[in-house]
Order: C-alpha cells, then structure tokens, then sequence
C-alpha cells in the first residue's frame, strides 16, 4: 500500500475525493486533498472552490495538516453554500479522528494539559470539548424526570457561579446554566419544553437560597420544595463552629477543638471520641457543647417517622428558639419559617447528596485546571463528567 493509499483510507477519503501529493516541509507533513474533474456534489455542479486546512494526528513525531480545495455549489435557491468533506466536521479547523483524541483526552486529563499533548492552544480545544458535549447533550433523550436536585458551585473560588440540575434517579446533570438566581430555574423550565419533558408534579431540591425558592415557585407552581437536609446540618454546624469561636475567647479549653465539633461522631477516631466525650461531661454547661447537643438531635430527626418526627421537631424548635445561644437561635429561625419544607423530606426522602459527590469530581477537576477562566467551560465539564451524554455523537 502506497503513503497516500494509507493517509486515503485514515482519512476516509472515498471518489470523487482524492490525495494527489504529501510533502514534509519544515517538521510538518501536509497532505494534499483534491476532487476528480468535473465531479458533482448531491448532482450539483461545482460554483468555486475555497482552500482549506485542517489539523490532524501527528504523523509519527510530526505534526499533520490536510489541504484541500473544497468546492462550493448552488442550491435549488441560488445560495451557494460549501461542501462536506469527509474527514472533518462543518467548520471545524480540525479532522475527525483529531477531534475524537482530543475528547478521549480531556476526559483523563486537564484540559491545559491536553492542549499541550495535542500542540494546539487551550482556547481551540474548549472550543472542541463544548461543540462535541453540545451535540451530545442536544441529541440526549432525557426521558421524564421527576425529581430534581438544583445546587450551585463556582468556576473560581467566589466568582462566576452556575446552577446544575440533576436527575436524581438517574443520577446525571440534565441542565446548567450562568449564574444563581432565580431566573436559572425559569431557564430549566424552558430546557424541559424543549425536550417534551413534563413541567408539572415535580419534586425539588435544593438549599435554603431565596432565589432558588423563588424560581421553583415561580416556574414551577405545583413542584413540591424538600430541602436538603445535608445543607440543613451545614448551617448547624456553622452555628456550632461560630459559637465555639466566640467561646474561645474566655473558655482557653475550647482552643485547638474545632475538628471535634465540626465532623460527625462517626467520622471521629477512637481517641476523638474519648476526647470529645470527657469534654462534654467535664464542661457541658459551656454554650459550645450545648449547640453541638442541638445539632445532633437535629440530626436523628431523619431517622423517625413524619408524625414523631415533626413533634420532636417543633419541640427541638421551641428549645433551640429559646435556648439563648445566639447562632443556634438564628438557624433555628430559618428553620421554623421553612418547617414545612423541612418535613417534605419525610414524604419524598430526596436529598443532593448525588450532586455534592458531583461537585466534588467537578471542583477535584477544576483545581487540576486551575479554575475555569470561562464558566462555560465548567458547564461543558458537567455534562462531560456527569450528563451521560449521547456518545455517538462524539464521533459523526
């Protein structure tokens, strides 16, 4: 088989297309693609030609680019309009089989990283990555999901937010967007029209963001609101953290104990639990393990049923209300305007553990890129990493 049979059928080069020259100039290799003369592209007559390159797989160590001239027809309207070739997509500098390495790389690798393994600028490979997931995620049959989990996380630490929405019984990203407020959810809505997916009946859940109450109430009047109970223990343990740190100040004990209160009792080695345990039974009148006490029997609420659980509710409200320590008192607050939301989990048992653990493959990925200039970007690495994309279309 000659070089140019061999580049022909990689290429997937077939009549009336053809190779007529390589060449090796200066480390790179060029491959030389023309058309026969007097071809017909779908019975149409060529108008004009245009010159055209495009990257593609080094050949050995050497960097490959195909040249062709690609031809031009008239449609039935007079448009002229250019023609497909076969070994590239639609306005892509790049061939196909270059564009499948590079979407087999990112998703082992940073994306900066990647770059430099295929020789481009990193600019010119997210535009690879977001074309291929946009065809993928715009081809995905998301079916009729029912229960929803919406969160947000930045693509820098403080700045450039966006809200993910998850299936949660599916457990993919079926939808992201800039920004957190309210409007994301009105942005979600339209994104399930558009895929003939149900609107109405829904379950959601999400933190205790006004915005994000808002918009479900406001796109989505009938959705039942349950609200995460993994962000619920946060603001207790901030509570308890924030009480401690005020103590400290004239309980010197206190000092260097912050991880004992902040994790859970499971997560704490068996000298912690010593140590945590002998504190409390040494000092339990300080304020610090008083809020730990309200945090943990906040905790063992989700393991009752809905009608114990929403009577020791209300009374682990009127204590924590009433119990004068001022963190505790204010997450007790929240937590008596939003009690109804609260006990919905009791009924719809739903939570965002599922997009937490995503958030956390996503900003491990973020930090290896360190951070995402674009928050596009980080929304073409949700649904790479977690929006069980239709693959094919990585490949046409």
């Amino acid at each position: 088989m000659r070089e140019s049979e061999l580049f022909a059928v990689g290429l997937g080069i077939v009549s009336p297309w053809k190779i007529v020259k390589l060449e090796l100039l200066e480390g790179e290799v060029y491959v030389h693609v023309d058309f026969e003369r007097g071809a017909r592209f779908d019975d149409r007559p060529v108008h004009d030609t245009v010159d055209r390159t495009w990257r593609h797989l080094n050949f050995f160590q050497f960097p490959c680019f195909v040249h062709a001239r690609v031809p031009r027809v008239k449609d039935p309207s007079g448009k002229v309009e250019m023609v497909a070739v076969p070994w590239a997509g639609k306005g892509s500098g790049f061939t196909l089989q270059f564009e499948r390495l590079a979407m087999a790389l990112v998703r082992q690798m940073p994306v900066l990283a990647a770059a430099r393994e295929l020789g481009i600028q990193d600019t010119r490979l997210w535009r690879i990555l977001r074309k291929h997931v946009n065809q993928a995620w715009e081809s995905t049959d998301i079916g009729h999901p029912s229960r929803i989990g919406v969160d947000e996380t930045a693509a820098r630490r403080g700045h450039d937010y966006i809200s993910v929405f998850v299936d949660l019984d599916e457990k993919r990203v079926l939808f992201a967007c800039q920004g957190r407020s309210s409007v994301a959810l009105a942005q979600f809505k339209a994104f399930l029209e558009s895929k003939g997916a149900s609107t109405s009946g829904l379950d959601f859940t999400c933190d205790m963001s006004p915005a994000y109450l808002l918009g479900i109430k406001e796109a989505f009047p009938d959705a039942r609101i349950t609200l995460d109970k993994f962000h619920l223990v946060a603001m207790l343990t901030k509570a308890v953290d924030e009480t401690r740190k005020a103590e400290s100040k004239k309980r010197r004990t206190l000092l260097g104990t912050r991880w004992l209160w902040l994790k859970n009792p499971a997560n704490l080695n068996a000298e912690q639990r010593e140590e945590l345990k002998a504190f409390i039974a040494h000092q339990a009148s300080c304020d610090t393990a008083k809020a730990y006490g309200f945090k943990l029997q906040f905790q063992e609420l989700f393991a009752y049923r809905k009608v114990t659980a929403k009577r020791l509710f209300e009374a682990w409200l009127d204590a924590a209300l009433e119990s004068g320590l001022q963190h505790v008192e204010r997450a007790a607050t929240t937590l008596f305007k939003l009690r109804d939301l609260v006990l919905n989990w009791f009924e719809t048992n739903i939570s965002n553990g599922i997009l937490e653990g995503f958030h956390s493959v996503l900003q491990a990925t973020k930090y290896k890129a360190r951070g995402y200039r674009n928050p596009d970007n980080l929304i073409a690495m949700s649904y790479l990493l977690h929006g069980k994309l239709n693959a094919n279309t990585h490949s046409e």
